[in-house]
């Protein structure tokens, strides 16, 4: 038994790792303002999973390396209307652990840094 045991987990290791899943739960809390909504849903990068704009939020996490902090502004114009929105990002994105929080004044500032991943 104690031999399986160590040659179960030396297979275990052996395999390939070609494929690094993505299991990402994204939400989005609006403030009072907005009604204080809240939505959320699931991004695998694969077919099936709930995210509307699937492959578009992927390749911006990608070019991001899922970095929040590093995805920059489209340029579009926003009003200064102060209504916050808070995004959260939390799980496994290529096999890496995520988790991360940020605050933008409002939801068209929100959608011109994340562009489709919170866009949902």
């Amino acid at each position: 038994m104690f031999v399986s045991l160590f040659a179960f987990a030396g297979t275990a290791q052996a395999a390939p790792a070609a494929h690094k899943a993505t299991a990402l739960v994204l939400s989005v809390q609006y403030s009072d303002v907005e009604d204080n909504a809240f939505k959320a849903t699931v991004l695998t990068c694969e077919r099936g999973d709930n995210h509307p704009r699937r492959a578009l939020a992927c390749a911006t996490l990608a070019s991001a390396r899922a970095d929040l902090q590093a995805m920059q502004s489209d340029n579009r114009a926003c009003t200064f209307v102060y209504a916050p929105v808070e995004v959260t990002m939390f799980g496994f994105w290529r096999g890496e652990p995520v988790s991360q929080v940020q605050t933008y004044p409002n939801s068209c500032v929100m959608l011109a840094h994340t562009g489709a991943v919170f866009d949902f």
